[in-house]
């Protein structure tokens, strides 16, 4: 009878040595990686962060990429490719640099309380009490607050590709029944008119780059409960929008030269907030009425 084959028995004693090996070789690549991320060159890593930041509009600080192509840009960019950051910057930096000089041009002329600047999402705001600009229920500019705004309208000149918007705001107390306007809303379509002509026709402001709108007491910024919060809410306010608004503007064109009437934003707030009308480019308005207006109107 043949004998049969002896079965061969494998040596499997030192196979961890395989996965050591393995883990050994990850662990290196892992401490390799680690090192090379710790010699990060961290003026290169601030410069990408800060720039991806401004991109993202989270940022107004100046962009540290260099775009004439050399130096220690992270980003090598082309000298004369456009940049998506250094517009954002600048139109930021301006709008810093308005809200500054009103400010200082504010309280220069003692017009702490009726002259107000603040800046929002949608861009500048220049807010004036109504107190300030006008007599009790007329639209009519009184000579005293006219320097203030042609100072204001001087510097909206340096904006020559954003949108202004003249908006006029209300109380809730309805006119008297002297009044010359329907109601609010006429009222405050009125003041904005007059204010946008002053600052087209005596500081300099470029009529298409301009509009105005009235939204009588529908937008209210403080309840109108008490005389103090009644005098806060009658108001006019100019706002610088940002660029960025620009394409919502109705026949507004790329290159900013053609004639808008107001924007898709104004629209839905009004749709929103009640019944306020666009009022720009309104012409043959003339407050020529003489007669007697109850002191009480907003």
């Amino acid at each position: 009878m043949a004998k049969g084959k002896a079965k061969v028995e494998k040596d499997t004693s030192e196979r961890w040595l395989l996965t050591y090996a393995d883990l050994m070789n990850l662990l290196l690549i892992f401490f390799i990686i680690l090192y090379a991320m710790s010699n990060t060159d961290q003026a290169k890593f601030e410069a990408l962060a800060q720039s991806l930041r401004e991109a993202f509009g989270t940022s107004t600080s100046a962009t540290h990429i260099d775009t004439s192509g050399g130096g220690d840009s992270i980003i090598s960019l082309d000298a004369n490719a456009p940049s998506p950051v250094i517009p954002a910057n600048v139109e930021q930096q301006a709008m810093n640099d308005v809200k500054s000089k009103v400010e200082e041009l504010a309280k220069k002329g003692g017009l702490e309380g009726k002259v107000d600047v603040k800046v929002e999402e949608r861009g500048i705001v220049i807010s004036m009490t109504a107190q300030f600009l006008f007599n009790p229920g007329r639209a009519e500019i009184e000579s005293e607050p006219k320097p203030t705004l042609v100072e204001i309208g001087k510097l909206l000149t340096a904006f020559t590709g954003n949108r202004i918007r003249v908006e006029g705001h209300t109380d809730s107390d309805p006119l008297g029944s002297g009044s010359i306007y329907v109601d609010n809303q006429g009222l405050s379509s009125a003041r904005a008119d007059n204010v946008l002509r002053l600052l087209v026709k005596t500081a300099g402001v470029k009529r298409n780059m301009i509009s105005s709108a009235g939204y009588g007491e529908t937008i209210p910024i403080a309840p109108n409960d008490t005389v103090a919060n009644k005098a806060k809410n009658r108001r006019v306010d100019i706002v610088i929008l940002r660029n960025i608004y620009n394409s919502s503007e109705p026949g507004q064109t790329t290159d900013n030269s053609a004639s808008a009437t107001g924007s898709d934003a104004d629209k839905i707030a009004a749709a929103k907030s009640g019944t306020a009308t666009q009022s720009t480019n309104t012409t043959g308005l003339t407050n020529t009425a003489t007669n007697q207006v109850n002191n009480n109107s907003p």
